[in-house]
């Protein structure tokens, strides 16, 4: 099922106005209280939302030092610190971000690691979603299970058979990709669907490659093997509840 993080997402996709570059980053955080308290939290998250969007947008030397910058100022309260953690996640590694960045959330964990403010099953959750973030990036080489893997271009789904969305999902994406093999690679403990055009796969493994909690999700191989379209959540359907419509 999609995460209650999903919503900072959202956030960011209204905020989405195009890339500043990395200048506007100097000083984001300077004079700035970064204390989240209950009268100034929707604030609070919108101008983390603004600062999230620059960062991905801006040179990796720039992202860093920004980056290091708001950590400075958000270790020295735990509960601000958790709070930010959260919404890095929401905007660095969650599937449906418009500014999801393997390397910044790869870089913020670093620092969950350093700082040592975040209990240790936390942490330890996080460095595996960053482990993760690693694999099937566009360009790269497709981590599946061994039985899902092919030849040639190929649209995989990654499906929770005791989601409605889900199932939703096989209808949404049938004729989409033609070209492509379609492969749903399943958990969950529901009858597999008899929507047609899908090869039904339930490997064991499947959440040590994903977020299973983002399904449903998808990705395309290009004929080569690689990964030609990354994870996403986008489905072109009139009746399908896409994140950005919620």
């Amino acid at each position: 099922m999609r995460k209650a993080a999903t919503y900072l997402a959202l956030v960011l996709a209204i905020l989405l106005t195009g890339c500043n570059g990395g200048n506007k980053l100097t000083g984001f955080w300077d004079d700035v209280d970064v204390t989240v308290t209950e009268d100034n939290y929707s604030d609070t998250q919108d101008r983390f939302a603004q600062f999230a969007e620059l960062l991905a947008c801006a040179p990796a030397a720039k992202a860093d030092v920004a980056l290091e910058s708001l950590f400075g100022k958000i270790k020295q309260n735990e509960v601000d610190y958790i709070i930010y953690s959260q919404w890095m996640e929401s905007a660095f590694h969650n599937y449906f971000s418009p500014y999801r960045n393997p390397r910044l959330f790869g870089k913020a964990v670093e620092h969950f690691a350093a700082d040592g403010v975040l209990a240790p099953e936390e942490l330890e959750r996080l460095q595996t979603l960053a482990a993760q973030d690693q694999l099937n990036r566009q360009g790269g080489p497709c981590t599946v299970p061994d039985e899902a893997k092919t030849e040639g271009p190929t649209l995989y789904l990654v499906l929770n058979l005791d989601c409605r969305t889900c199932l939703q999902s096989l209808a949404a994406l049938s004729g989409e990709y033609p070209e492509a093999e379609h492969i749903a690679l399943c958990f969950g403990y529901n009858q597999i669907p008899e929507v047609s055009g899908w090869k039904y796969l339930k490997p064991e493994g499947l959440d040590e490659i994903f977020e299973l909690e983002a399904a449903p999700f998808w990705f395309l191989t290009a004929a080569d093997g690689t990964i030609q379209i990354p994870y996403s959540g986008e489905f072109n359907a009139p009746d399908f509840a896409n994140p950005q419509d919620l």
